[in-house]
């Protein structure tokens, strides 16, 4: 069977996309364009002259401005260009203007998500402009049950929803097998961790992300449970709850570098992620890669469709609860152990190279 041609539209370059995208581009002919090039400030693990699977175009070497057409998209949305059209972003006004010029010309495209929650409280006004956005597609790509409920709430027929295992892994990132306690002492002698146990948490500080719910749960227990939290610099109510409660032994870690992160993911012995929403969250991936066990709310998508404990999933906002699991699993080094070893399988499903293939079998199928 002939390579596919195929055109995928965002609007953002992101790591984990670009990593996608090498891998789809071993499997058919594939363009990239995307909207803008985030600041030149930042600093990617790529370089866009050592891409070689598949051709790369920015409509805007400047930031994405969510509110301005770039009209130059046209040019690529042709019928007789590209075999397969994907749009993966809707909310940019060039993101509606690809929908809405494909509509128009009965331009055939597939539709494609990271994730969605449907909202609680919404106009009917919103309601129709969403679907009016998301219904029509020849196919959708959805990465979770949750998501499945949201693209049908907004209009795509059920039957056209195909699933694919959302991911920021490749193969070779996921461990073979949980570490032993020896080997995580050591990394934790290289890092500085002087309690005797290690949770990790991962994220901005930010209200979203629940970190004052863990500093809430943590006030009351051991102290030789160290709780290190990576990932940016702390505000002040951050630091107010730590002077609050004496946290001698939660951390700020500040922001690491993927490689620098790894030894954290290494070194811990349960991860926890109390988020107060992710409609999709790619920590808890990452945690699971290293074998870790995942606490996480039922607000994150990810662990919700990931987490096979549901002990491990819970409320949000709920610091008694969340203490009451981080103890009982720290205090259960075999029910860690299991639940590692089922983490690794379980995420072994998720790479951008299982990714990669689910893509191409929808293809396939157009």
């Amino acid at each position: 069977m002939a390579m596919k041609n195929v055109l995928f539209i965002t609007n953002l370059p992101t790591p984990y996309r670009i990593d996608f995208y090498r891998e789809l581009g071993k499997l058919c002919d594939l363009t990239v364009v995307i909207e803008a090039r985030r600041s030149k400030d930042l600093h990617f693990n790529w370089n866009d002259n050592d891409i070689t699977t598949f051709k790369l175009h920015y409509l805007n070497d400047d930031n994405l401005n969510e509110k301005k057409i770039n009209w130059s998209i046209l040019k690529y949305l042709s019928k007789s260009k590209f075999d397969v059209i994907v749009v993966s972003c809707y909310h940019t006004y060039t993101g509606m203007l690809s929908l809405a010029y494909m509509k128009a010309k009965h331009i055939p495209y597939l539709f494609e998500t990271d994730g969605g929650m449907i909202a609680e409280i919404e106009s009917s006004i919103k309601k129709s402009y969403k679907t009016t956005l998301i219904k029509g597609a020849k196919a959708y790509f959805s990465p979770s049950e949750g998501s499945d409920k949201y693209l049908a709430y907004y209009g795509a027929s059920k039957d056209r929803i195909h699933r694919y295992p959302f991911s920021s892994l490749s193969d070779a990132d996921i461990l073979q097998h949980p570490l032993s306690s020896d080997e995580k002492l050591s990394i934790r002698k290289r890092l500085g961790v002087k309690e005797s146990k290690m949770i990790l948490a991962v994220g901005q500080f930010i209200h979203r992300k629940g970190f004052d719910v863990l500093m809430e749960a943590a006030k009351d227990m051991d102290r030789n449970i160290g709780i290190y939290i990576v990932g940016g610099k702390p505000t002040e109510e951050y630091l107010e709850m730590q002077r609050k409660y004496d946290l001698t032994q939660v951390h700020f870690e500040g922001f690491k570098t993927k490689n620098e992160l790894a030894e954290y993911f290494k070194a811990a012995d349960l991860f926890v992620h109390p988020t107060r929403e992710d409609i999709w969250g790619l920590v808890i991936n990452e945690a699971m890669a290293y074998g870790l066990p995942v606490i996480t709310t039922n607000k994150c998508v990810a662990g919700m469709e990931l987490v096979t404990d549901k002990d491990c999933l819970i409320d949000t906002d709920n610091p008694s609860q969340l203490k009451a699991i981080m103890e009982t699993l720290m205090d259960d080094d075999v029910r860690r152990n299991n639940i590692a070893s089922d983490n690794l399988r379980k995420i072994a499903g998720y790479t951008v190279e299982k990714m990669a293939e689910a893509h191409i079998k929808v293809f396939e199928g157009m």
